[in-house]
């Protein structure tokens, strides 16, 4: 199955708005409450074990859970998942490399992710592109019997089939 999608740049840009503002909040929160003030005015974890959390939750909150539910708690709500190609659940590898690259796609406001977007065939981000991953969710497709245009959720790219609203036939991709 190949899947045809769309840029869904205001929808992608939300959930990362989300998901990297829950980010900044838990790292916020663990600087206040276990750094040390510094000459600044700020915090400092230098040589914390604590520190590390900051990574682990990263580990845990994007290649973890986006590679066991499809998403993240910011795709979620806005109704996207991240799938291989073919429309296949991401591994942990490929959810690892997609968020590897998270900087590069944000450098200068997120220009790098937008441009990438709206130039590749697929859609895709630095990391997509990487990771050999799509987003999907609310992309359309014709239903072969009564030639409708529909707009499909990620579950049912997901599972490969569904069912027109308008002939009540079920098509499978």
């Amino acid at each position: 199955m190949i899947i045809k999608t769309e840029p869904k740049i205001l929808r992608r840009s939300l959930a990362t708005i989300i998901d990297y503002g829950l980010y900044v909040i838990f790292f916020s929160w663990l600087v206040v409450t276990y750094g040390q003030p510094n000459d600044e005015g700020g915090y400092t974890l230098s040589n914390d074990p604590k520190g590390w959390w900051i990574f682990v939750v990263w580990i845990i909150y994007f290649p973890i859970i986006e590679s066991i539910r499809g998403q993240t708690l910011g795709k979620l709500i806005l109704g996207l998942r991240v799938v291989t190609k073919n429309g296949n659940p991401i591994s942990f590898g490929q959810a690892f490399k997609r968020h590897l690259v998270d900087m590069i796609d944000f450098f200068f406001f997120g220009i790098v992710a937008i441009i990438t977007i709206k130039n590749t065939p697929d859609h895709q981000r630095v990391g997509d592109l990487w990771a050999k991953t799509i987003v999907v969710g609310g992309d359309s497709v014709i239903c072969t019997n009564c030639k409708e245009s529909l707009t499909l959720t990620p579950t049912e790219i997901m599972n490969k089939e569904f069912v027109c609203p308008s002939c009540r036939t079920t098509v499978k991709m």
